[in-house]
C-alpha cells in the first residue's frame, strides 16, 4: 500500500502555529482582539494569497509598508511555532514498519514547507517529499500525485492501492480523486459538504489512517 499525506493541518498543526504567532504579534504591537480576528480570518487557513494577508497584517499592526518582509515575518513565525500532531509520526512509522511506502504531497513555498518538515523532524518518518513549489504543479492537479509515486518507485501501482489523506477537500480529496486513488479526509470536527464523501472521514489523521488500514478498506 502507498500512503500520501498532506503536510499542513494533516501531519503538522499549521493553523495553531499561525494563530500563536498572530496573537504574539498583535500583543507586541498593541493591537486588539478585533485585529487578531481580522488577521486570522485573512489567513483563511493558509489558503489566502500571501500578499493579501501581508497587507492586512501591515494595516492592522501598523508595520512598515513592506509586503515581502511581512510575508517572511509570518512565515518565520509559523516555522517557529509549528508542531506535529501528537503521535502522528509514530503512525507513519507503523505503516512503514508494515512494509508500506509513505510520502508527503504538499502545496507551498519550498523553503517554508521544508522548514516545517525540518522543525517537526518529519523527514525520517517518510520515504519521499513532494513540494508544489519545486515541481511547478500543485494540488489538485493529479500530476503531483504521479510525481510522488515515481519518487516512491511506484509509478505503475494500481491507484486503488494508494491513499491520499489530507484536511482540504478542494486540494487533498480533489487531487486523490483526480488521480484515481482512495481518499481520506481529516475533518477536525467539520462536517463534510463537498459532494460525494471521501472513502474515509475522521476527526484526526491518526483516526483516518486507522480506518483506512482496517479490514473494511483492504482490497
Amino acid at each position: 500500500m502507498i500512503w500520501l499525506f498532506d503536510l499542513d493541518n494533516t501531519l503538522v498543526n499549521r493553523d495553531a502555529a499561525f494563530a500563536t504567532w498572530a496573537g504574539q504579534a498583535v500583543a507586541d504591537h498593541g493591537g486588539t482582539d478585533a485585529d487578531l480576528a481580522a488577521i486570522v480570518a485573512a489567513d483563511d487557513g493558509g489558503f489566502s494569497r500571501k500578499a493579501d494577508l501581508a497587507r492586512v497584517v501591515i494595516d492592522r499592526l501598523g508595520l512598515p509598508d513592506d509586503v515581502p518582509a511581512t510575508i517572511e515575518l509570518f512565515r518565520a513565525g509559523i516555522r517557529e511555532h509549528v508542531q506535529a500532531y501528537p503521535a502522528v509520526l509514530g503512525a507513519l512509522d507503523v505503516l512503514r514498519g508494515a512494509g508500506h511506502a509513505v510520502g508527503i504531497v504538499t502545496n507551498g513555498d519550498p523553503a517554508q514547507q521544508r522548514g516545517k518538515i525540518a522543525r517537526c523532524d518529519v523527514g525520517p518518518h517518510v520515504d519521499a517529499v513532494v513540494v508544489s513549489g519545486e515541481e511547478g504543479v500543485a494540488k489538485p492537479d493529479p500530476r503531483i500525485v504521479e510525481i510522488a509515486l515515481e519518487r516512491l518507485g511506484a509509478a505503475d501501482v494500481d491507484r486503488r492501492d494508494v491513499w491520499m489523506i489530507g484536511d482540504a477537500a478542494h486540494a487533498d480529496v480533489a487531487v486523490g480523486r483526480a488521480a484515481g486513488t482512495r481518499t481520506g479526509w481529516v475533518s477536525h470536527g467539520r462536517v463534510w459538504s463537498g459532494g460525494a464523501r471521501p472513502d474515509v472521514v475522521a476527526g484526526t489523521t491518526r483516526d483516518v489512517v486507522a480506518l483506512a488500514a482496517s479490514p473494511a478498506h483492504r482490497r
